[in-house]
């Protein structure tokens, strides 16, 4: 109820976007980039798009709702600082696929067996990695820069750790 109430039809498959990060805007994927995707899902696979995440991560998910093309921002939905644990883990119960960066959003989206994506800069794949239930879909995907994984909480240089990841090669996974 708490997502049609918000505009999505259940007859369009749901994907999760949990875009922001606590660690630093190095551990984020650019909302442009997100946008993009999002687009695409939406586009080609008439799919309801939605953006989950604490309250903190709200500027993200702004951007993110301002960068989406017009035809698309009916179908993209920010539910970000309005959820509580429960209710994200039942919105990932729900959606078809969930694309996040290393957060806790990704851990709720293995945990309850969301198809998952999760897209790694900064942090170490290896250290935080999702764990997943038995037999579900979890791919972690990495740029390799000679810079990576820095730890850092901001980039100082150009994030390419982040940004050479495509929408197209997420969408692809």
């Amino acid at each position: 109820r708490f997502l049609t109430e918000r505009g999505w039809q259940p007859s369009r498959p749901l994907i999760a976007f949990a875009a922001g990060a606590a660690y630093g805007t190095a551990k984020r994927w650019p909302p442009d980039l997100v946008a993009q995707l999002a687009a695409t899902v939406v586009g080609e696979r008439g799919a309801t798009c939605v953006l989950v995440g604490s309250r903190a991560d709200r500027d993200t998910a702004s951007q993110i709702r301002a960068i989406v093309p017009s035809d698309t921002a009916a179908h993209v939905l920010d539910v970000t600082g309005e959820t509580t644990i429960e209710m994200l883990a039942g919105v990932m119960t729900l959606a078809s696929a969930c694309v996040s960066n290393d957060s806790g959003a990704m851990h709720v989206a293995a945990a309850v067996g969301a198809p998952l994506v999760a897209v790694f800069g900064s942090t170490n794949e290896y250290e935080t990695s999702p764990l997943t239930r038995d037999g579900r879909r979890a791919v972690v995907l990495t740029h390799p820069v000679w810079c990576r994984p820095c730890m850092l909480r901001e980039c100082p240089i150009d994030h390419r750790c982040m940004t050479r990841i495509t929408p197209a090669r997420v969408y692809r996974t």
